[in-house]
């Protein structure tokens, strides 16, 4: 049977080899060389195989060396020569990942000037690679390496364990059972040691080499290790008698393993395939092979523990080579730590260099966008929080937009367009508060946050100055112009949106003035592209529709100041852009009239503001809804229809509708807009008179127009009570509306003061800031329920007590003025 299992595995050795060489000419020389010397060593084997079969019959091995030992111990040398040709794949760059040049070293902040803080160690210039930069580092770069190689440690705990492994289960024992002849002690070291560095090689191969078939050549050194360890084993000193079957077919294994990998080998490569790399993700498995050094250490402490716990006793290589591989266990852990240590450092100074690269401008090294509007948001929200001490601090923006800047660029070249915007940046640090921020937030415009110190004109007009110097740029000396911008925070109400708005519009009115100006900003101030473009959105959104568009309709009620109890609404167009948010109605009403639009807007407003009212409050409310009409349009003779169409589709009783006429200064035709009113007030509608005492409506229209309610600007309800010029014309106007039958309605009241005197003058309604801000419909739901608590006032003026008096007599021991519920 041992003679058979021995032919056999001759037999596998001859069949492994042949497959080896034809796999080994199919590959080509550069990927099928390994598979050649693989041959050989299996050649090597079954020869020294076939010597051993004839030298020992006689059941013992000679005393003296055989052509047997010399194939025996020619094999794992050949293995070892085909595991060191076994093909390598060259790391190759994914093909997403972005050529770039080694990463700058760090460089000390630039000049101060008010910039945020710039980041440690961070670099003059970087891309948006910042961290692909890092890991492409050239050797020696103090950078990150993308596929960093073994260590030394890793490679000396391998070896120590292999060996440390080898000596235990193999040269000792066999050392043990040899005989006093030297020539069994040479063979019990030599075939052991030999096993042993095979074993060592394949794990190094495979672990830490970047093979480009790392599975098939596994395999095959699979199959050779075997060979060789179960030569050792059964071939070292004793003869053939002792050889156990298990140990006889671990050969035919082994060449079996070799012939699946020469098999695998030769089917991925197709027909006439010469020469040509094998594509192969090379790194893809590292991971798994790293830990490989970790687990022969625990394998080899394993071993090491087993014998001591069947009493053998740690003969001097052992004790050597364990200590040594818990030195090398150890000098792991401390590399370990260091290279985790320096990873974390990097990755630290990684992170801080892409947040400062986030929030800066890579040219100038100032702020950019995103951190000046956090700095003017934080600035704002310091101010609120600061209440009366914080308004007493000007907090402004300078908006800098360098004129004729992108002729200089495309004249000189993007080279001294750079070096002007440096220049330029450089200056403005010179010319602010080092707890100033300057920002660089366009191609070439710039922008400065004033928080306190002078006047924020005074540094306009300094920023001024110091860009006209000449500069050299392209040999030449040139001056900077710009156009500045200024915008000072109000008191109130302002958000760093609405502030950034405002000092854009201040420099596009210095570019269409002249230019190499500044301009501060102030109400009602717009551009003449801010305006064309505002009208053009605008027509859009009036097309599309009033809550797909961005449109709603707020309202503030209008309260009897005698007792405070609602008596009407007031509808109020609100707009909200996509692209700018809230606009101002000042501003979109006047984009409205200059576009042609403001019909359209009106029966916009007065469909919703009927509709929802009607909805809201029931055909026995005595509530009024009063909705604004443009002057412009009360000379058209459609104005009756419109109202009357509304009407009709809203249901809404027109005696519970005022129409109210604004700008009377643009009404060019008093009598036909006299005729157009009395239609409209035919329908049972009220007519109003908007803003009188503001400067546009004239005597004239009082009484030629058939006014029911007229209605006093805020200008002259915020005048002083003190006897006046202003506060006679006050007292002045509502006795002569009160002469015309109408009733006056007080806009803008914010004190108790300004109720007092107004009841006091006969002022019978008002609204303000004082009774409730505007709001949706949806936050008046209680208001309803408080008129209803009183009965039915007086009638004044001609109209009846839904406007006059929602409720009956009150006064100082009535109800409390409503409020908006919060």
């Amino acid at each position: 049977m041992p003679l058979l299992l021995d032919g056999a595995a001759i037999a596998a050795g001859l069949t492994a080899a042949t497959g080896c060489v034809w796999a080994g000419r199919r590959l080509g020389r550069a990927h099928g060389r390994w598979l050649i010397w693989v041959a050989a060593a299996l050649v090597a084997w079954t020869a020294g195989q076939s010597a051993w079969l004839v030298d020992g019959r006689a059941g013992h091995r000679p005393r003296h060396p055989t052509p047997a030992d010399a194939g025996y111990l020619a094999m794992p040398v050949l293995a070892l020569a085909a595991l060191s040709a076994a093909p390598t794949a060259r790391a190759r760059r994914p093909p997403n990942r972005l050529d770039l040049p080694p990463y700058p070293p760090s460089a000390g902040p630039p000049p101060g000037g008010g910039t945020g803080g710039p980041a440690p160690g961070r670099a003059e210039a970087a891309g948006p690679g910042v961290l692909a930069a890092r890991a492409g580092t050239a050797p020696g770069h103090p950078g990150l390496s993308p596929d960093p190689g073994p260590g030394l440690v890793d490679r000396f705990l391998l070896a120590a364990s292999v060996f440390l492994v080898g000596w235990a289960l193999g040269v000792r024992p066999v050392l043990t059972a040899a005989e006093d002849d030297e020539w069994d002690r040479v063979i019990a070291v030599v075939y052991p040691a030999g096993a042993a560095l095979l074993v060592l090689a394949s794990l190094h191969a495979t672990a830490f080499r970047r093979l480009t078939d790392r599975v098939r050549i596994l395999a095959a050194a699979v199959g050779l290790v075997l060979i060789a360890a179960s030569t050792s084993a059964s071939r070292g000193v004793t003869g053939p008698g002792s050889s156990t079957p298990l140990l006889a077919v671990a050969p035919i294994a082994g060449c079996a393993f070799v012939l699946v990998a020469a098999r695998r080998a030769a089917v991925a490569a197709p027909a006439g395939f010469r020469g040509v790399a094998v594509a192969a993700e090379a790194g893809a498995r590292r991971p798994t092979f790293l830990v490989v050094p970790t687990l022969m250490a625990g394998c080899a402490a394993a071993v090491v523990l087993a014998g001591v716990a069947v009493g053998h006793r740690l003969d001097g290589v052992e004790i050597g080579l364990a200590a040594a591989l818990v030195a090398g266990l150890v000098a792991d852990r401390l590399v370990a730590a260091r290279a985790a240590r320096q990873l974390a450092c990097r990755v630290r100074d990684a992170e801080r260099e892409l947040h400062h690269r986030a929030f800066h401008d890579p040219l100038t090294e100032l702020a950019n966008r995103a951190l000046f509007q956090y700095r003017l948001r934080a600035a704002l929200a310091d101010r609120r929080r600061a209440g009366d001490r914080g308004a007493e601090t000007d907090l402004a923006i300078l908006y800098c937009d360098l004129d004729d800047f992108s002729a200089l660029n495309d004249s000189l070249g993007p080279a001294a367009g750079d070096h002007l915007l440096r220049t330029v940046a450089q200056r403005l640090r010179h010319c602010v508060r080092t707890t100033d921020l300057v920002a660089r937030i366009g191609s070439d415009e710039f922008a400065v946050l004033l928080a306190g110190g002078e006047s924020p004109a005074a540094v306009g007009e300094r920023v001024l100055v110091a860009l006209r110097h000449p500069v050299s740029v392209g040999g030449r000396q040139r001056s900077i112009r710009a156009s500045v911008g200024l915008a000072v925070a109000r008191p109130s109400h302002e958000t760093g949106e609405s502030l950034m708005r405002h000092a854009e519009t201040a420099v596009h009115v210095a570019k269409c003035s002249g230019r190499n100006r500044l301009v501060t900003y102030r109400p009602g101030m717009t551009s003449p592209e801010a305006g064309v473009q505002l009208a053009d959105a605008l027509a859009t959104a009036l097309r599309r529709g009033v809550r797909s568009a961005g449109f709603d309709v707020h309202y503030q009620p209008i309260v009897r100041l005698r007792d405070g109890h609602p008596v009407a609404l007031e509808a109020l167009a609100r707009w909200t852009d996509p692209g700018r948010g809230p606009v101002p109605p000042g501003t979109f009403v006047a984009a409205a009239e200059s576009g042609g639009m403001v019909g359209l807007l009106d029966d916009l407003v007065l469909t919703r503001a009927c509709t929802e009212v009607a909805l809201a409050y029931p055909s026995t409310s005595r509530l009024r809804l009063h909705v604004n009409v443009s002057a412009s349009r009360i000379v058209d003779t459609g104005v009756r229809d419109s109202v009357a169409r509304v009407l009709a589709a809203s249901r809404l009783d027109p005696h519970r509708l005022v129409v109210e006429v604004t700008e009377t200064s643009r009404i060019a035709d008093l009598a036909t807009a006299a005729e157009v009113l009395t239609e409209v007030k035919a329908l049972g509608v009220a007519i109003a008179l908007d803003d009188v005492g503001a400067g546009y409506t004239n005597l004239a229209a009082l009484h030629r127009l058939p006014v029911d309610v007229v209605k006093l600007d805020r200008t002259l309800v915020e005048a002083p009570m003190d006897g006046s010029p202003v506060s006679n014309l006050r007292r002045s106007m509502i006795d002569v509306a009160h002469s015309l039958g109408a009733v006056v309605i007080a806009e803008g009241i914010e004190r108790e003061s300004q109720l007092v005197e107004l009841d006091r003058l006969g002022c019978e309604l008002g609204q303000g800031f004082l009774f409730a801000r505007p709001g949706p419909l949806s936050g008046l739901a209680t208001m309803e329920e408080t008129a209803e608590e009183t009965a039915q006032g007086p009638r004044l003026g001609g109209l009846d007590g839904g406007l006059g008096g929602a409720g009956g007599a009150g006064g100082p021991g009535g109800a409390q003025r409503w409020r908006r519920p919060s």
